[in-house]
Formats: C-alpha cells, sequence, structure tokens
C-alpha cells in the first residue's frame, strides 16, 4: 500500500476535482461514508455502540468528514449522540458549514465548546467513544486554546477513541510536549499519511486502518508515488523461493568482518543471522587473539584468524562490516579499502560510525551497492546532528544522506524506514516492544546480508529483511513474551524460506 505526505494527499485530491471533475463536496461525502462504513463493520463489528458516541469537528474539511460521519450515524438509528464543535462554527458556505446545517435540522445536539464546555465536559465524561475530526493534516505547529484544552480532556476520560485521517494535533510539525488526540484508531481516508509514522507521532495514532473507495483507484495507484508501507506483499513478489538444484555456491558466499574484545557476541549474531538466511557460505574474519576463545561457538560459519590486513576478496560475493567491530584508525583504513573493492555489503553498527567519520574528511559515495542499517543515534552521527532534530522528520533527512552516499538505508527504531537514492521511501510499521534487546540489529544486518548474497537488489533486500526481522519478533513476542536476540536467530531459517 501507497503512503502519502501532506502534499501528495493534495495533489491527489486535486486532481480528483480538476481531472475526474468530481467536486469536492461529493469527496467529503465520500470520505464520510466510508469512515462511517469502516467504524461500522470493523470497529463495532456491525452494531451501533450501546453507550453515547460524541462527535468533535473543526471549522475545516476534517471537521467536514466529521459532521458527514455523524449524519451517517444518525440515518443507521443513533440518537444517544452529540457534536462538539471545538472552535466554533464554521462559515456557513464553507463544506463544513453545509453539513452542520443539515445536522441541525436533523436535530442532533450541536454545542461551541467555546460558550458550552461545561455541558461539553459532562458528555465527555458521559460517552462511550468519541470521534475526532477537529484537525487534519493542515494543522501548523501546536493546538492552541481552547481546543488544547479540549483535547487533553479527551485523552483524560475512560472512551474509547477514534480520529479522522490523523489524530488530531499531529503532523510534520509535530514536537514531542505538544497536545494530540491519543486515539484507538485512526482511520486515515484512502491512502495512510506519512505523519502518522514518525518517531514522535505514532504512539497516538493506535491501529492504522485504511479508507478504501474515496478517490479514482487510477489516482491510489500511481506509480510516482514514492512512499509505500513494507507489507507481506513484499514475500511474494521479491522472496521467491529457491531452485531445487540450487547449491551452496549458487547461494552466494558472505564474508562478515565483525566482532573485537567484548563484543564477539554481535559477530555471531550477524554471520549466524545470514547463514540461516539464503546465504549458501560465510566466513567470519576475527582477531587472531580472539581465534581460540571463539572456534568452539562456530560449525556451519567459517571462522577465520584476521591480523587487520586486507585479505583476499575474489572468492567472495558480499560483505558485511560493523556489528562490534569496533572504531580504530586501522578498522577504517581497511573500510575504506573494503568500500572500494566493488562488492556490494551491509553497513552496520561501528562501520556506520567509521563511515561517520570518513565523511567529515570528504566525499563518500557507495555506488548503489550498499545497505546502511542505523538506529537514530548512528544516524544523526553520519548527519552531523543532534538525535531530536533526526527524530523530529526523519525522512527528508534520509532521502538526501541516502542520495548523497548513493546507498540504501534502514532507520531502525518502532516503524523502520528504508530509503533508496531514486527517491523511494518504505515503512514498516513495527510497534513491538519486545524488539527492543541488545543484539537485535545485529540479527536484522545478517538477514540484510543473507538476502543480499542470495541474489536480491539492495533495496528488495533491505526491505525484505525488515519486514521478515518484524514478523520473527513478533511471533517471539506473541509466543513467549519478551526474548533474546539469539531467540530470533534459531527462527530466522523458517520465516525467510
Amino acid at each position: 500500500m501507497k503512503v502519502v505526505d501532506s502534499h501528495g494527499m493534495g495533489e491527489i485530491d486535486r486532481e480528483a476535482q480538476e481531472r475526474f471533475a468530481i467536486p469536492e463536496i461529493v469527496l467529503m461525502e465520500h470520505a464520510g461514508r466510508g469512515i462511517y462504513t469502516v467504524m461500522r463493520e470493523q470497529i463495532w463489528r456491525g452494531a451501533l455502540p450501546d453507550g453515547p458516541v460524541l462527535f468533535l469537528a473543526g471549522k475545516g474539511n476534517n471537521g467536514g468528514d466529521a459532521l458527514v460521519v455523524a449524519r451517517h450515524c444518525h440515518f443507521a438509528g443513533m440518537r444517544r449522540m452529540s457534536v462538539i464543535l471545538g472552535a466554533g462554527q464554521p462559515n456557513a458556505d464553507s463544506l463544513a458549514g453545509v453539513h452542520l446545517k443539515i445536522l441541525r435540522t436533523l436535530g442532533v445536539e450541536l454545542l461551541d465548546y467555546r460558550e458550552a464546555s461545561r455541558r461539553a465536559h459532562r458528555l465527555l465524561e458521559e460517552s462511550q467513544w468519541l470521534v475526532d475530526g477537529l484537525f487534519g493534516t493542515g494543522l501548523s505547529g501546536e493546538v492552541r486554546p481552547p481546543v488544547k484544552e479540549l483535547i487533553r480532556r479527551c485523552n483524560q476520560v475512560s472512551a474509547l477513541r477514534i480520529a479522522i485521517d490523523i489524530p488530531s494535533g499531529i503532523g510534520n510539525a509535530y514536537r514531542p510536549g505538544y497536545t494530540a488526540f491519543q486515539a484507538e484508531y485512526t482511520l486515515s481516508v484512502e491512502l495512510p499519511k506519512l505523519c502518522l509514522y514518525l518517531p514522535h507521532t505514532r504512539k497516538f495514532c493506535g491501529q492504522i486502518v485504511p479508507v478504501p473507495g474515496v478517490f479514482p483507484q487510477e489516482l491510489i495507484d500511481q506509480e510516482d508515488i514514492p512512499g509505500y508501507l513494507i507489507g507481506d506483499s513484499l514475500k511474494q513478489r521479491f522472496l521467491q523461493p529457491l531452485d531445487p538444484d540450487t547449491h551452496k555456491g549458487k547461494r552466494g558466499h558472505l564474508a562478515v568482518f565483525a566482532g573485537c574484545e567484548g563484543t564477539t557476541g554481535a559477530a555471531w549474531l550477524c554471520s549466524t543471522a545470514a547463514a540461516r538466511c539464503r546465504a549458501g557460505l560465510v566466513t567470519l574474519f576475527i582477531d587472531r587473539d580472539l581465534y581460540g576463545h571463539n572456534i568452539q561457538k562456530y560449525s556451519s560459519v567459517m571462522l577465520r584468524p584476521w591480523d587487520g590486513e586486507m585479505p583476499e576478496l575474489s572468492r567472495f560475493d558480499t560483505l558485511l562490516v560493523g556489528p562490534g567491530w569496533g572504531v580504530s584508525e586501522q578498522r577504517e583504513q581497511v573500510l575504506a579499502r573494503l568500500l572500494q573493492s566493488g562488492l556490494a555489503g551491509v553497513l552496520d553498527a561501528d562501520g556506520i560510525s567509521l563511515l561517520a567519520r570518513m565523511r567529515e574528511r570528504g566525499r563518500v559515495q557507495l555506488g548503489e551497492r550498499w545497505i546502511l542499517t542505523p538506529h537514530p543515534g548512528e544516524f544523526a552521527r553520519l548527519l552531523g546532528a543532534e538525535i531530536p532534530a533526526v527524530l523530529a522528520d526523519p525522512l527528508p533527512q534520509l532521502l538526501r544522506l541516502s542520495a548523497e552516499l548513493e546507498a540504501v538505508i534502514v532507520l531502525k527504531g518502532h516503524c523502520s524506514f528504508v530509503v533508496s537514492p531514486q527517491g523511494r521511501y518504505g515503512i514498516l510499521d513495527g510497534m513491538n516492544p519486545g524488539m527492543a534487546t541488545g543484539g537485535s540489529g545485529d540479527v536484522l544486518a545478517g538477514i540484510c546480508a543473507g538476502l543480499l548474497t542470495s541474489g536480491c537488489a539492495p533495496e528488495q533486500a533491505a526491505s525484505l529483511a525488515v519486514l521478515l526481522h518484524s514478523d520473527i519478533g513478533r511471533k517471539l513476542y506473541r509466543d513467549r513474551g519478551y526474548f533474546l536476540a539469539e531467540d530470533m536467530v534459531a527462527a530466522v531459517s523458517s520465516i525467510c524460506k
């Protein structure tokens, strides 16, 4: 499924009106009817709620959508319902104003929050469901009073909360500490919006449910929409069964440069995960003074003692560099030569920190062969920025750096981003607290490398890797609760077949 930012959704809306001659009021009717249908069928399971439902409407189009939904609820027989106008009444000639007039003639209770806050607060306490249509993607900056107080009170009551399109208060300009509606469900009109998946906003959205059938399908399926959700369809497209006559050489040979004193676990996790994820052969280069202590840990991964000199790479197809590797000057010199080898590879952890140091001295380009898998701190280091600035709105910075480096970048997090030098981006909606365990990222790097070694292109390998990694984490969390990274390694084989 595609993902759009506010500009992209605005273009779809404009084209629907200009190219397909669909009036804006008809589009609003489509949206409201679609939202009502999803609420009734998927959230309310076909029946109207027993308790009262309270609609919150602003002056703009999001408020208009909420008013249309309220009308359809009324037509379906709902009588225990009211509407709070958070910022006063919309203009009579606006779309929201038209739908407000209809509700008024139907006898639905309408309250101006600025004039009837006590009654509104009492309705909030009594309501079973709240439906938020106060603000949409057009909000710039923080919500201001009196709506700010209204949203805060909404978040304090026991009612279940549904947001229309996006929870009011979030957007690309959201910053930590801003007031935002806390939704259990977010019903995103047609395509999910990018701002729902930003690091600081995802927690407000609950379950994100698309509302289809609002715009012509031709507009929704446009190839030039660069964003997409990473979902199971990618497995069907790119995780093809291996040929029955495949041999280990055909599945590729991966060279791993990872581990140093105190961090040999990272080397085991990434190399073993790669060996379990389609790579035919995996060789781990480990410092000679650590070799004897680690040889018994490995069987399927070939261990090679290493003195820090550049090894012969002609027999390898791909590289994995960085997990627990260290950041000495010698490591940096080796990394520079590995990057110049012409091989494709995955760069993780200390490898990314070394790359950040190399970028300080000049431009680095990776020829569209490499995948980088930073966490937010490592990504900030690459940019020379502070972590809060990175997390506030990461996508523009990811796209810029991916183009500069000519590399696919995976920004790991509760929602992970995969960006390509061509400007495409995928989002993996993770939201799994079980994944927040030491070594989980090393396993991801190994899965990336295994897929790359077996023949996937870098963007395909990165997108598949975050999906498979997430699938493993979900299954383990469901079956065991909190888990360790080594538990993930054991599960790689079955989920990557």
